[in-house]
């Protein structure tokens, strides 16, 4: 009999225990919600957009036993063409006219990290994990030239604005500079650290700025490709950089909490717009005045820079927002994510500025030292309509290189 008193005793002391337990995480639970609600509603003036339209990939590719992550894409300058590079070594252009792929380009070994477009349209400039730079016939598929000259790996490709040169950078601490005709290497530049994935030309085409992970920006005049300065951040990892339409401001984001506008002809920092919850992968100038930031939270943000302000959230993806572009013509951004979807937004009238154009002068190519050349033989794209939503595996691209020809890991974020 006692001994059955005190296990009534301890069930009771343990049921009074438990709910005080479950009292006191819903009260916390709702005090942490609270503070996220207050944070969350410092901007309330801004507004949600939906994607008009997204494309699926596991949707559209059948003949695969994984979907990949996308990690680029380009926009062909008249609005037909998008390459999409993803971690299965494929690229692939999808037909915006006509919804749908139309041609596979298979010759990288490894994760496509990099593609660009030719200002004529006529070359796809694509590079990857393999340390390969591919130049491709647009019209008909070919692989034009191969270069090998990145042994740890290849990031970013970017082509002049006229046309008459491509960049390159990798993680190795240096960022390459070739001729687009023949792929003569011109010249190799030093950047301020490794693993550089940041890359911009200026609209005009008369500076490079080049950044990764020591959070330094490195500025050259494309003129003969002198250093001009260092725009010095907060010492954080930087993923993106992007020109304004004029030139006349570089904003930069990364692993710190501020996206920093930068004056980049004298590293004057002009202003940081307010903290994010996330990190930011990838980063547009929507006109003159409004900027777009991919970040790790799965949301887009249209930044007014002239006020400091988040206008405007995209809402859809549900993986790290890993590449976007701008379509001026249509008022139009298209985003890529680790959530294998890509998602086209048309982005309110009045949100959007007129552009500011710019002329592009040609450049002094510089004389080289240093010579990787090679020959050798591609394979076309579309856009299409939302269906249902289930939720594939998300997956990450390593900021370091790693052979990933067969690794998937779900990541979230």
């Amino acid at each position: 009999m006692m001994f059955s008193k005190r296990i009534r005793f301890f069930l009771s002391f343990g049921f009074v225990f438990l709910f005080a337990a479950i009292g006191y995480t819903t009260q916390t639970a709702q005090t942490v919600g609270q503070t996220i609600g207050q944070i969350a509603t410092q901007t309330t003036d801004q507004k949600i957009l939906e994607p008009s339209e997204t494309i699926r990939l596991y949707e559209q590719i059948t003949n695969i036993d994984r979907v990949p992550v996308i990690t680029c894409i380009d926009l062909e300058k008249n609005g037909r063409l998008l390459a999409i590079g993803g971690d299965d070594c494929v690229v692939r252009l999808w037909d915006v006219q006509t919804k749908g792929f139309i041609r596979e380009l298979q010759e990288h070994l490894d994760w496509v990290r990099g593609l660009a477009f030719s200002p004529d349209q006529t070359r796809l400039a694509t590079v990857g994990q393999d340390g390969q730079i591919k130049l491709w016939d647009v019209q008909n598929g070919t692989l034009v030239r191969s270069l090998k000259g990145f042994i740890r790996g290849t990031q970013k490709v970017l082509f002049h604005p006229n046309g008459s040169q491509f960049a390159v950078c990798g993680f190795e601490k240096n960022v390459r500079i070739y001729d687009a005709a023949s792929g003569d290497l011109l010249k190799t530049l030093e950047t301020h650290g490794t693993s550089n994935k940041a890359i911009a030309f200026s609209p005009e085409g008369s500076l490079l700025a080049v950044s990764g992970r020591t959070g330094v920006i490195r500025v050259w005049k494309t003129s003969g490709y002198q250093q001009l300065t260092d725009l010095k951040g907060d010492g954080r990892r930087v993923h993106t950089v992007a020109f304004s339409p004029d030139g006349s401001q570089l904003a930069s984001g990364g692993d710190g909490p501020f996206i920093m506008i930068w004056k980049p002809t004298d590293g004057t920092l002009l202003q940081s717009l307010q903290e994010r919850p996330g990190k930011t992968f990838s980063l547009v100038f929507c006109g003159k005045t409004l900027l777009a930031s991919g970040e790790s939270d799965n949301a887009i943000r249209i930044w007014d820079i002239t006020q400091n302000r988040n206008t405007l959230t995209l809402l859809g993806h549900t993986g790290t927002i890993s590449t976007m572009i701008y379509e001026a013509a249509s008022n139009r951004l298209i985003s890529g994510s680790f959530d294998t979807s890509l998602r086209f937004w048309i982005l309110p009238e009045d949100s959007v500025p007129s552009q500011q154009m710019t002329t592009i002068p040609s450049i002094t190519t510089p004389t080289t030292t240093d010579s990787p050349v090679a020959a050798t033989p591609i394979p076309t794209i579309p856009t299409m309509t939302a269906p249902a939503e289930p939720v594939p595996t998300l997956k990450s691209p390593f900021d370091e290189p790693i052979n990933t020809t067969t690794l998937s890991i779900p990541i979230a974020f």
